[in-house]
């Protein structure tokens, strides 16, 4: 397995202070923290060979240092996708930076404080980080909540037009209603408009995996719709450790129950083979 959205917490606040866009820290998220080195013990105890560091950007804003250092001290099984403020006007320095200088293998573009403008995802500067992800070939990751998906997936699509070279990864099934029920499952005209282009790959974690679970929803028929519009190849399952609520050993047999039922080679793929693909990972 390949664990496309895991989320690391230092313990160790000097070196990687806190710095919430929100203002507001959590004692909580920093005890006994989901570190570098635990993270590792708990994929070595679950069978997942290989993880994608997801900036948790709610924690450390836009400063990437922790997943960066720690993908490098373990470069055979981590990798870092950076956040980027790309309202800033050095946002496309922003992503070469991390991309050629740290090693990030993706970058990620979200909402940090709720109401904020689109200017996140989709602005003249924006467009210039984009861009930039392009030029380099790194993959970006994009967050979408229930109260942007529509406006987001309708600038997404914009900007695939504009640069449709670029690689994309939509996370948490796009925040999609995957509880609406069949024939969609949620899969709308929106996701239907990004999915048409070949670079977009879309992401299954724990967020909607367990509102499926604990509400007693079957999630095979909804990752089969998934996949009737992207390809097996195209979807990818990540834990979202430290975010969502639950321990590492529970998230990765959510994600190995989701993909029950289907036929092992497509099983790998959802698994692990869309990830390695996307963000150009090889086995140990």
């Amino acid at each position: 397995m390949i664990d496309a959205h895991a989320h690391l917490i230092s313990g160790d606040t000097e070196r990687y202070p806190p710095a919430p866009p929100s203002g507001t820290i959590n004692p909580t998220d920093f005890e006994n923290p989901m570190t570098v080195e635990r993270l590792l013990r708990e994929m070595d105890a679950t069978g997942v060979e290989r993880a994608l560091l997801v900036q948790r950007g709610s924690i450390y804003g836009f400063d990437n240092s922790y997943v960066c250092d720690s993908a490098a001290r373990f470069p055979d099984r981590l990798a870092a996708v950076c956040s980027i403020d790309a309202t800033r006007h050095d946002c496309a320095q922003a992503v070469r930076y991390w991309v050629t200088e740290r090693g990030a293998v993706g970058i990620r573009l979200m909402e940090l404080v709720r109401g904020q403008d689109i200017g996140w995802l989709d602005s003249p500067l924006a467009r210039e980080a984009w861009g930039t992800a392009a030029e380099l070939g790194v993959p970006v990751c994009v967050h979408l909540f229930p109260w942007n998906r529509k406006e987001g997936l309708t600038r997404l699509a914009d900007i695939l037009e504009a640069i449709p070279e670029v690689q994309v990864v939509i996370d948490h099934l796009s925040a999609m209603k995957s509880d609406a029920g069949p024939p969609d499952h949620g899969v709308d005209a929106l996701l239907e408009r990004v999915a048409a282009f070949s670079g977009v790959s879309v992401k299954f974690t724990t967020i909607p995996l367990g509102r499926l679970e604990a509400s007693g929803i079957a999630t095979a028929p909804i990752l089969q719709r998934v996949m009737d519009l992207f390809g097996a190849d195209r979807v990818l399952w990540g834990s979202d450790i430290t975010q969502s609520p639950g321990s590492y050993a529970e998230m990765v047999a959510l994600g190995r129950r989701a993909v029950e039922g289907f036929a092992p080679e497509v099983q790998q793929q959802l698994l692990c083979g869309s990830a390695a693909r996307v963000y150009g990972l090889t086995a140990r």
